[in-house]
C-alpha cells in the first residue's frame, strides 16, 4: 500500500492512498470466518454455513469496513511519520475520487484533502508593544462600591412616595369594551428607561391614580407582557391605555455599616471592624480592576500577535472539514457568516501553542485544580452563594472538569492565562492610568 502526496499549493495537498489486494485480503478472510462463527443460518448448523454464503451475504460490507480501516490507521502512520503541521484533518476529495466497483474491483485508490498550517516569522519579544492600563481607584469609586453593597443587603420598608428605586404595586384598568384589569401589579422604577414616564411616576404617593401608556413605561414585550400577566404574543391586541392606581410602595433602605452587614458580606465574625472591611473592599476593587486590565490586555494582545502574523489558511479546505465534521449541525451559509470568527480563534490557538511549546509552558494537575476552583467561586458567586466551604467549592469544581468538554476548557483557560503572563513580561508595554470611566468607554 502506497500514499502519494501531491500539493495542490502552498495552503494543501491530496493524499492518494493506494490500496492492492493483498493489503486487506487477509484482513477480510478472518472477517468473514468469524461472521461464519457466529453466523445462525436457516438449514444449517451454528459455525457451519459455508464460506461462499457468508461471503454473498456479508462480503461486500466486511470489504468496505476492512479497507476504511485500513484507511485511518495508514493515515494516521503517515501523517506522525512525515509529521506534517495540519489544520483540521484529512477529508474525501468528492473531485478527485474515481468510482469505485466493489463487485469486482480488487485495487483501490481513495483521495483525501488536507490543509497546511499556517507558518509565520514574527517573535512575541520587546519589539512588539501593547497598551496596558492600570484603573486607579478613586474616594468616589470606593463610595459607589460599597452603596452598591449597603443597596445589596439593605431592607425593604414601606413608603409613601415612589423614588428612582422603588417598587411600585398598583391596580391597572381600562375603561371601554374588552377592558383589562391587572390586580396587585409591580412596576420597578429603575427598569423605566423613559425619562419623560418615569418623571411623571416619580413622587406619585400611595392611593393616587395616574394614566400611563405601558408602551412608554417599558420597552421589552417580555416587562410588558410580565406587568399584565399575558403572553408576548397578546400584545399586538391590547390596548396600552391604562389607569394605574398606586396600592402600596416598597423602598429599599441602604444597610448600615456595622457589624450586620460585615457578616452578611463576608462570612459571620470575618471582618471585626470598619477598618477591615474597607481594606478588604479595597482589595476586592484591586482584584476586579486587576481582572478587568487583564481582560483588556489579553483582548490587545491577540489582535496584535494575529495582525502581526498575518496567517494564510486554507480556507476552501477549512470550511469542507467544518461543514463535514458539523454535519447536520451547521449549514454552509451558517459557517460562511461565522468564518472570520473561527478564522481569528484558530489563529491565536496556532500562536498561543506555538508561544508555549517554544518557552516550555505546560498545564500542571495544581493548575487545573486551582482554576477549576476559581471558576467554580465565581459561578457560584454570580447567583450569591458567597463564602461556601471549601469542600463545597472542591465538590463543585470536581463536577466541572468531569466531562471531557469541561476538563479541555479549563486546561485551555489554565494555558492562555499561563501565555498571557508571560506576554506581559516578554511584549513592551505602554501602561497608561485611567479611571473605571475613560477605562469601560474603550469597550464602546
Amino acid at each position: 500500500m502506497d500514499i502519494i502526496k501531491q500539493n495542490i499549493d502552498e495552503l494543501g495537498a491530496l493524499l492518494k492512498v493506494q490500496i492492492v489486494k493483498s493489503d486487506y485480503e487477509e484482513a477480510v478472510r478472518k472477517s468473514l470466518n468469524a461472521h461464519r462463527r457466529k453466523a445462525e443460518i436457516k438449514g444449517f448448523r451454528p459455525g457451519m454455513a459455508p464460506v461462499s454464503l457468508i461471503q454473498k451475504m456479508y462480503g461486500r460490507s466486511i470489504l468496505i469496513e476492512e479497507i476504511n480501516k485500513l484507511i485511518m490507521e495508514s493515515l494516521e502512520k503517515y501523517l506522525e511519520t512525515e509529521k506534517l503541521d495540519l489544520v483540521g484533518e484529512p477529508i474525501p476529495c468528492d473531485d478527485e475520487q474515481k468510482s469505485i466497483d466493489w463487485d469486482n474491483q480488487n485495487d483501490f485508490e481513495f483521495v483525501y484533502e488536507i490543509g497546511y498550517a499556517p507558518k509565520y516569522e514574527f517573535k512575541a519579544d520587546p519589539t512588539v508593544e501593547v497598551p496596558f492600563y492600570n484603573i486607579t481607584i478613586s474616594d468616589e469609586d470606593k463610595t459607589d462600591y460599597i452603596d452598591r453593597m449597603r443597596m445589596n443587603y439593605g431592607k425593604f420598608e414601606d413608603a409613601e412616595t415612589a423614588g428612582e428605586n422603588d417598587i411600585v404595586r398598583v391596580n391597572l384598568d381600562q375603561d371601554g369594551e374588552n377592558a383589562l384589569k391587572v390586580e396587585d401589579a409591580f412596576i420597578s422604577m429603575a427598569l423605566i428607561e423613559n425619562k419623560e414616564q418615569k418623571s411623571r411616576l416619580l413622587g406619585i404617593k400611595v392611593g393616587e391614580t395616574v394614566a400611563i401608556n405601558i408602551n412608554d413605561i417599558y420597552d421589552k414585550d417580555e416587562q410588558k407582557a410580565s406587568l399584565l400577566r399575558i403572553k408576548k404574543e397578546e400584545l399586538e391586541k391590547i390596548n396600552p391605555e391604562f389607569n394605574i392606581t398606586v396600592i402600596k410602595i416598597r423602598t429599599s433602605k441602604k444597610a448600615d455599616i456595622n457589624q450586620e452587614l460585615f457578616d452578611a458580606a463576608y462570612g459571620k465574625d470575618s471582618i471585626k471592624s470598619e477598618e477591615e472591611f474597607m481594606q478588604k473592599v479595597t482589595a476586592e476593587m484591586e482584584k476586579s480592576y486587576e481582572e478587568s486590565s487583564n481582560y483588556k490586555f489579553a483582548e490587545d494582545v491577540r489582535k496584535t500577535l494575529i495582525e502581526k502574523a498575518d496567517l494564510k489558511f486554507p480556507e476552501t479546505f477549512l470550511k469542507k472539514w467544518l461543514l463535514l465534521v458539523n454535519e447536520n449541525k451547521f449549514t454552509a451559509e451558517q459557517i460562511d457568516s461565522d468564518f472570520d470568527f473561527f478564522l481569528r480563534d484558530l489563529s491565536w490557538q496556532i500562536i498561543s501553542t506555538d508561544i508555549a511549546k517554544e518557552n516550555d509552558i505546560k498545564v500542571e494537575e495544581a493548575d487545573i485544580k486551582a482554576a477549576a476552583m476559581e471558576t467554580a467561586r465565581n459561578q457560584l458567586m454570580h447567583y450569591g452563594m458567597k463564602n461556601l466551604p471549601d469542600e463545597q467549592l472542591e465538590n463543585f469544581a470536581q463536577r466541572l472538569t468531569n466531562s471531557e468538554r469541561g476538563m479541555r476548557d479549563i486546561a485551555k483557560k489554565v494555558i492562555d492565562n499561563k501565555v498571557f503572563e508571560y506576554l506581559k513580561t516578554t511584549l513592551k508595554l505602554e501602561e497608561i492610568n485611567l479611571n473605571i470611566d475613560d477605562f469601560n468607554k474603550l469597550f464602546d
